[in-house]
């Protein structure tokens, strides 16, 4: 069973994956989306849940589904990652 706090780091896991395989900074994520770089770190640390429209703004970024955030299971496939990693730096 699923807690805020599960939520809240699958999102962050996820976020800092997608970041890292583009191979931004935090600093350049929170820029492209409107945030500033602190609240980048609470969304990938799970200390902080993300409101909708950062969610869309994520979702949009990355060229993913907004529910690609919250799956617990998409960093621990790696062949989903690689095929992620080539995805996103194309």
């Amino acid at each position: 069973m699923l807690n805020v706090n599960q939520v809240n780091k699958n999102i962050g896991k996820n976020v800092k994956l997608l970041r890292t395989a583009k191979g931004l900074t935090q600093e350049q994520l929170a820029e492209a989306i409107g945030l500033e770089r602190k609240s980048i770190t609470a969304i990938e640390t799970g200390r902080t849940f993300i409101s909708c429209e950062v969610l869309v703004n994520l979702s949009n970024f990355f060229n993913v589904q907004p529910t690609v955030f919250f799956k617990s299971t998409f960093i621990e496939d790696t062949d989903k990652t690689k095929n992620l990693k080539k995805e996103i730096t194309r």
